[in-house]
């Protein structure tokens, strides 16, 4: 009986595949369908409630990630002066750059183990390497041999999670939920676990029978346990990857894991028809081609990165801690307020990736952080002294800046998903973050005076204001558009 499309479930997984036919050429589909049209395979149920609960799959599978991230969000925060007044006795700069130079490693690693090792498995040996590392933290007390191992660890772990997790992101994913899958998973993810490290370090007493170090390895044990489970019960592997394999069955299969409910719809058809296009187009480019297609987006998505770094970097929790101290004392408000605007920040930017799109929420924050970036360096620039009024004033410019800088950087964890071809997508994303790691390293040697704060944030408003314009001119919009089209949309400076 001849195959005929309908709005019910077609077939079971174990049934046949025939008769999956090609989608149109790009050209021809571009020029039949208005530019921000969402591709039939890929219309948007009727309400959102539909939509989340039809896609939940596709976030349930990075679940385990988003913990190992969560957790690397508390070891940064920790690692760029969120710690605690003991541990500034003890530590040196080898403890405090440790957890960057383990995910750099890590990211490197997880170049050739990415391609040798399932998801699943990367993901449980991820998991495992968080949960020895938040008990060699937790059995301890100021011992800087195990917060050295502990921070080694955990970036480690994080370095191998994020070129594969946000490559699959994007090849999991539908394109009308790529953007805030992508972005909830990583950014918003990491923006918790540094607001929780906030509030811990902050709010601890020494008359708890934890330290700040021992609790901290608490929860990332608790996180690192939960993530296994979640890698063990609901990773999926990448369809793309699987049709690569040339395992047509197996990709089905996980398409079909990939919505609620479970089963093989007109849409499921579809969806295996534009991945298979999407290979066959990547198959088309030999290494010297993608690798001058990667190029341009590389390094616009490297310069995204490293300004990313030098928002929340050991000179901004500096200056935070100057103004904050001059101004209200120990008063831990102004600390929990500045993480909290950053993680509403990277929550808000998450929500509305497939909304508003890309572009304007990231050219919103660059415009907002380049104006309150440089009027924070402007309270600075006194010969003498800086007065209280002052002080105040680079105060809340700085929690300011905190949230506008969560909203414009929401979109760089989707553009890392969706920039580079298929065959080198991995080494690029490990790439740019070992620049972004880079820049925190550099920082973290950096001097720490008010002067060096004013040359600091004078530069990082030219540079937001520089990216500003660069991505009003070269960064495009991807809203709705299937990993193909983004894929095109960046292979030039145009």
């Amino acid at each position: 009986m001849e195959y005929q499309p309908r709005s019910e479930y077609q077939r079971t997984a174990s049934q046949s595949t025939v008769g999956y036919s090609p989608l149109p050429e790009p050209n021809q589909r571009e020029e039949q369908q208005p530019h921000n049209h969402i591709p039939h395979q890929y219309q948007q149920p009727s309400s959102c409630c539909n939509r989340d609960m039809r896609n939940q799959p596709q976030a349930n599978a990075l679940g385990a990630a988003a913990l190992i991230f969560l957790s690397g969000g508390m070891n940064m925060a920790w690692s760029i002066g969120f710690d605690s007044l003991e541990d500034e006795l003890v530590i040196c700069m080898h403890v405090r750059v440790a957890w960057f130079i383990g995910a750099i490693l890590g990211a490197l690693l997880g170049i050739l183990l990415g391609r040798r090792f399932s998801y699943k498995l990367l993901m449980q040996f991820c998991c495992l390497l968080v949960i020895i590392g938040g008990f060699l933290v937790t059995a301890t007390q100021l011992e800087v041999q195990a917060m050295l191992a502990t921070r080694y660890l955990n970036g480690l772990a994080n370095g191998l999670a994020l070129p594969s997790t946000l490559a699959m992101a994007g090849e999991l994913a539908v394109c009308y939920k790529r953007g805030t899958i992508a972005s909830a998973a990583e950014q918003m993810s990491c923006t918790l676990g540094i607001f929780m490290q906030i509030v811990i370090s902050v709010s601890w007493s020494t008359e708890y029978e934890l330290s700040v170090d021992q609790f901290q390895g608490v929860l990332c044990a608790l996180y690192g346990g939960i993530a296994l489970c979640l890698a063990t019960l609901f990773s999926i592997e990448s369809p793309v990857l699987l049709l690569a394999r040339e395992e047509e069955e197996l990709a089905i299969a996980a398409l079909i894991r990939l919505q609620y409910p479970r089963a093989v719809t007109t849409e499921t058809n579809e969806q295996l028809t534009e991945h298979s296009s999407y290979l066959a187009h990547n198959n088309s480019l030999g290494v010297a081609q993608a690798w001058g297609q990667a190029l341009p987006a590389l390094l616009r998505l490297c310069l995204l990165r490293a300004l990313y770094a030098m928002s929340t970097s050991m000179l901004v929790i500096f200056t935070l801690t100057v103004t904050s101290t001059s101004v209200y004392g120990i008063s831990s408000g102004p600390y929990v307020l500045f993480g909290l605007l950053r993680l509403a920040g990277s929550c808000s930017g998450a929500f509305v990736q497939d909304t508003l799109g890309r572009k304007l929420t990231q050219l919103i924050g660059f415009m907002i952080c380049s104006g309150a970036s440089m009027a924070v360096a402007s309270r600075f620039t006194g010969e003498h002294f800086v007065r209280i009024p002052d002080l105040r004033m680079a105060l809340w410019l700085l929690l300011i800046f905190q949230f506008f800088a969560g909203l414009g950087f929401a979109p760089s964890s989707v553009y890392l998903s969706e920039a580079f071809p298929l065959s080198v997508k991995r080494t690029c994303i490990a790439i740019v973050y070992v620049v972004e790691l880079t820049v925190q390293m550099f920082v973290c040697s950096a001097d720490l005076s008010l002067h060096t704060a004013t040359i600091y944030f004078f530069g990082l408003g030219v540079f937001l204001l520089l990216g500003f314009a660069f991505s009003h001119w070269y960064l495009p919009e991807t809203k709705f558009l299937t990993l193909r089209q983004a894929q095109q949309k960046f292979r030039d400076f145009s």
